[in-house]
């Protein structure tokens, strides 16, 4: 290439511009050349630029979060759009689920930062996976600049439907492509780097940090709020089920029952122990324990608030059953029986 093109190229012309005008000039072209020649454009990121290391770190930056709030607005137009053309085709009760969807949009004071947080959430998985990957002497600036520019396909989100198809696909294609162009590595490192290996450190911290963390997660995407009540009834009464089971193995071992829930740590998972016994019940129930004597107790589960944290409550007793409401309610033997 060129020292000439190199100057007209759109990457170029970015990291050197000086005001709003040359700003919006170039953003679309910057973009046609990201998604449609992408291993030319990262392979940019070796040539000599004119802009220095940090504003070439504050322009992909700037150029991720204006892609990120293009899709944040674009979220928010397909959540009314949705909402009217599902109306006839969902039964009366899901319809009125749907239709609180845009309003519990702007519950949060956090719903406006979720660019920002799914930026630096988005940095940090990619930056571990290159790190374990690549190797921990490997710098992370050319990871981020990859994840910065990658989210360009956010744009697909403009499409009706099945543009969250295109934007994910074409999202990790680019995320792949960029991490092999800058780092000089195989396409299955690359995969592994910036694909796998964040899928699994997520999944693992969120099952590690249990419950707590997903609402913390949540609460930049209010608009879920009918599912995290839906998943603190499944997670109450997995809980539920789990306490009788501990209770079980403490009298086994003991021959009575313990005094209260705190004791039951050895017999479960850190997740569900420290849900139960949370003073703050962050998992949005409340665990009511009562022994009665050595061999018979009671289990209370309701929300804290109902209908806002949960939508059911639970009893169990020494003999282990699962009851919907009260020791007369029916019997609840799935989790699947939750959703119904």
């Amino acid at each position: 290439m060129a020292l000439n093109d190199e100057k007209q190229h759109p990457l170029i012309a970015w990291e050197g511009f000086s005001g709003f005008i040359p700003a919006v000039k170039i953003f679309f072209p910057l973009c046609a050349s990201i998604l449609f020649k992408p291993v030319d454009f990262f392979r940019m990121f070796s040539t000599a630029s004119e802009a220095s290391s940090k504003q070439r770190l504050l322009r992909a930056i700037t150029f991720a979060l204006i892609s990120g709030y293009i899709k944040f607005f674009l979220d928010i137009a397909n959540l009314y759009w949705f909402k009217l053309f599902a109306k006839g085709i969902l039964s009366s009760r899901e319809a009125f689920e749907l239709s609180l969807i845009p309003a519990h949009a702007w519950l949060s004071p956090l719903f406006i930062l979720r660019p920002v947080f799914m930026l630096l959430v988005t940095v940090a998985l990619v930056a571990f996976g290159c790190k374990f990957i690549f190797g921990f002497e490997k710098s992370v600036v050319p990871a981020l600049l990859v994840v910065c520019y990658r989210s360009v396909a956010d744009l697909f989100y403009a499409i009706p439907l099945i543009g969250s198809i295109f934007a994910l696909s074409w999202s990790a294609a680019l995320l792949i492509v960029g991490l092999r162009e800058v780092y000089k590595l195989g396409f299955l490192r690359a995969l592994l780097a910036g694909i796998v290996m964040p899928t699994v450190i997520l999944f693992s911290v969120l099952l590690a940090a249990g419950p707590a963390l997903n609402r913390a997660v949540f609460s930049f995407f209010p608009e879920m709020k009918t599912q995290v009540v839906k998943i603190n009834d499944m997670t109450a009464f997995v809980n539920t089920f789990a306490i009788g089971s501990a209770n079980q193995q403490y009298k086994k071992e003991l021959g009575f029952y313990p005094a209260h829930l705190g004791v039951l740590k050895k017999y479960l998972t850190g997740a569900v122990a420290a849900d139960i016994t949370d003073p703050l019940n962050s998992g949005g129930y409340r665990y009511l324990y009562t022994r009665i004597d050595d061999g018979h107790y009671k289990l209370i589960v309701e929300p804290v608030q109902v209908k806002e944290t949960g939508n059911m409550s639970f009893y169990s007793d020494e003999k282990g059953e699962v009851h919907s409401g009260s020791s007369d309610g029916p019997v609840i033997k799935d989790v699947s029986e939750i959703n119904r």
